[in-house]
């Protein structure tokens, strides 16, 4: 039932509540949107501090472990002999050796010119403790993951200073899968300790 105007030509006050009602939320709704479009941050009206953080460091590269002497430097028995290419089984200083990296063998990482220093595919030396740049050509989805720190081990700050571990900290290059390892026994529970010792502390009945 519609409000019929009074005697003055103005709604009745229910009309009145209506039209006010709807032109407060038209503000309200209004004011709401302004607040959600308006800028926000240090440098408006709203003082807010900022939420930029810092550069991270650099993380730092531990070295890699001391070569074995017996084998280092490749140079003091490789320098000047020829250099066989046949892929082959090793004898003699090598025969102790596993080979279990795929079907890789020798000189497809070590230089064949230079045996103190390994080379990538497109030919370019590079250090022995700069191995783990031989290593990710390969392994590139390891890569990613040893710099975000999901693989391999480092250690240091969330958000700071921090040290990674090359791949020979972990891994043998020549055969890089762990070896399998035994499982320990069990923890013993305090109940068990404290049986064991009372056994072992009582006194022989026989005495």
């Amino acid at each position: 039932m519609s409000a019929e105007p009074n005697g003055e030509g103005h709604p009745d006050p229910p009309s009145q509540m209506v039209v006010w009602t709807v032109l407060g939320g038209a503000f309200v709704l209004a004011l709401s949107l302004f607040a959600i479009r308006c800028p926000q941050g240090p440098h408006t009206s709203r003082d807010y501090p900022s939420r930029t953080l810092p550069a991270e460091p650099e993380p730092v590269l531990l070295a890699a472990p001391e070569m074995d002497d017996d084998y280092w430097p490749c140079s003091d028995c490789h320098e000047g002999e020829p250099s066989d290419r046949t892929v082959r089984e090793l004898e003699d200083d090598h025969d102790d050796m596993d080979f279990l990296h795929g079907d890789t063998w020798c000189l497809h990482c070590h230089d064949v010119d230079d045996r103190d220093r390994l080379h990538l595919a497109d030919g370019t030396l590079v250090p022995l403790d700069e191995s783990w740049r031989l290593c990710t050509q390969c392994h590139s989805h390891k890569r990613d993951e040893w710099r975000t720190g999901v693989h391999g081990k480092r250690t240091g700050y969330w958000w700071g200073p921090k040290d990674y571990r090359t791949c020979v900290e972990c891994h043998n290059p020549h055969s890089p899968p762990f070896k399998s390892l035994k499982p320990l026994p069990p923890p013993r529970r305090p109940q068990q300790i404290a049986l064991q010792a009372s056994e072992h502390e009582a006194p022989d009945e026989g005495h």
